[in-house]
């Protein structure tokens, strides 16, 4: 897990969950931009960035646990905070909220960046894909973000490509069930040329009791790095009541 310090009080924390292939890291640019009451601490699954020593998880209600371990750890029931996640993160963000939400946790916002709904995630075919090189790495090339020259490297072979495929099997594991709605707002953003975003306001609007937010900025997949200040400004204006400065 890292957290990016920012001198003085916060008055709240935004919890980042990283996309497939993914660290803490994905999230860096966030305290930069972000107003200093906001605490950006990005979380991270086993296998990779600081936690590299550790086994990477393969079954996704496993992934679930872990992250909200790590959470409950850094926050009180009473304490209001916000969760973000891109992609894969974004599944695991909505996931994570229902068992915060279950528990009586303050869980103020949800922003999912990159994403379709969770049960159009459900998919098992994926598990066989994660044992293939080849098929993990078409996969990746296709959603872009990720130069070719990269894809084709030793080291990344050797590194990160365990790291996706672990992903991918995870989120084949994933099981979508029918449960009581969420009562947190939520934030949808995704890039206009995304081939696997779903920006269907109505489709959304039935998975909380409270309102949806969604956005389309110019970009694919992968957007976040060239859409740094909208995504900040989106934070800010769904956080200004309780992040003193935003407003």
């Amino acid at each position: 897990m890292y957290k990016y310090h920012i001198e003085g009080g916060y008055d709240m924390k935004l919890f980042c969950v990283h996309y497939a292939g993914g660290s803490a890291t994905a999230f860096q640019f966030l305290s930069k931009i972000l107003p200093a009451e906001l605490e950006v601490i990005s979380i991270e699954l086993p296998g990779r960035g600081k936690r590299n020593a550790s086994k990477l998880i393969l079954n996704f209600e496993d992934a679930c646990m872990d992250l909200v371990t790590i959470i409950k750890k850094r926050v009180d029931k009473e304490e209001k905070f916000s969760l973000l996640g891109h992609s894969m993160g974004s599944l695991l963000s909505y996931e994570i909220a229902h068992l915060l939400q279950k528990e009586k946790y303050s869980l103020s916002h949800i922003f999912l960046t990159g994403t379709k709904l969770p049960y159009q995630f459900e998919n098992k075919s994926l598990i066989e894909v994660s044992k293939r090189n080849e098929e993990v790495i078409d996969r990746i090339t296709k959603l872009g973000g990720t130069p070719s020259e990269l894809l084709e490297h030793p080291y990344f072979l050797k590194m990160y490509l365990p790291v996706i495929k672990a992903d991918f099997h995870l989120i084949g594991s994933y099981k979508y069930k029918r449960k009581r709605k969420l009562d947190i707002p939520i934030t949808i953003i995704n890039g206009k040329n995304d081939p696997l975003a779903n920006n269907d306001l109505g489709k959304w609007l039935q998975l909380t009791s409270n309102k949806v937010e969604v956005l389309t900025v110019d970009g694919g997949h992968f957007f976040l790095n060239e859409q740094k200040e909208f995504l900040s400004k989106s934070i800010c204006l769904n956080l200004k009541r309780e992040v003193s400065i935003c407003k």
